[in-house]
């Protein structure tokens, strides 16, 4: 009797242990395409997205939830690539509605803090007319629950994979990098033209960067790295050879 006691007691404390920390798994990914930007929900043990969208996605960011089969209250987090306002606007009302944590690159908490998108800086001509025209700057303040300085692991959501910073894009631009080779870049490419309308699987160069010669720079480095595939805030996903064909491969010599 004694020794059937211990051994539910040693079955009882294996499940606390399990219960107490999710443990990572190859998680399922869903892209919902809203009006400007991809949000991507990334499905291990707990959903966490991936960007926030603009304002007035939230009905299409709702029905495509309930397609999927994903509840408000079933968000662990949501990483905000960076704080532009197509990417970030709808970041407050998720935590709101779900109480999900939000995280954010250190180099753009301020503006995420004032709602505002920073300089924008063309990197031709259609991107002028887009920043003149089309695109609206503003969006609800928010701050993050977690701060990037270095990197972030996923593990506490039940992901395997990090979150680490490489500014360019803005000063505060995230990398959410599976530990499969997956990996979602935010606005530091373009997947095809026209917003990724057309042939969204090329990869291509954004309409904007801070700093483009970093940017460029940090492509070189997630080649460098595992990744074999990258999601996109517009178009994509694209493959290691189709980024390699449009910035090369950073090696010496290499186009």
């Amino acid at each position: 009797m004694r020794n059937v006691l211990r051994s539910l007691l040693a079955m009882l404390a294996a499940a606390l242990l399990v219960g107490a920390e999710a443990q990572p798994t190859t998680p399922e990914v869903l892209t919902f395409k809203l009006s400007m930007s991809n949000i991507h929900a990334i499905r291990g043990a707990r959903i966490v997205l991936v960007d926030a969208g603009s304002k007035g996605d939230l009905p299409k960011l709702e029905a495509e939830m309930g397609r999927a089969g994903i509840g408000w209250r079933d968000i662990a987090a949501v990483i905000v690539t960076h704080g532009h306002s197509d990417h970030a606007a709808l970041a407050a009302e998720i935590r709101r509605r779900s109480g999900a944590a939000l995280i954010l690159g250190s180099g753009d908490v301020e503006m995420a803090g004032t709602g505002h998108n920073d300089e924008l800086k063309p990197t031709n001509f259609m991107a002028t007319l887009l920043k003149k025209f089309a695109i609206d700057p503003t969006y609800e303040a928010f701050k993050p629950d977690r701060v990037v300085e270095r990197e972030l692991r996923l593990g506490e959501w039940g992901i395997a994979g990090r979150v680490y910073q490489l500014p360019g894009h803005t000063p505060g631009s995230l990398v959410v990098e599976l530990d499969d080779g997956r990996s979602f870049v935010g606005d530091m490419m373009l997947g095809g033209y026209l917003g990724g309308a057309l042939m969204p699987q090329r990869a291509g160069e954004h309409y904007f960067h801070a700093d483009r010669h970093r940017n460029f720079e940090n492509i070189h480095t997630l080649l460098k790295g595992p990744g074999k595939l990258f999601f996109l805030g517009h178009g994509g996903p694209v493959t290691r050879e189709s980024v390699v064909a449009a910035f090369g491969s950073g090696e010496p010599g290499a186009h």
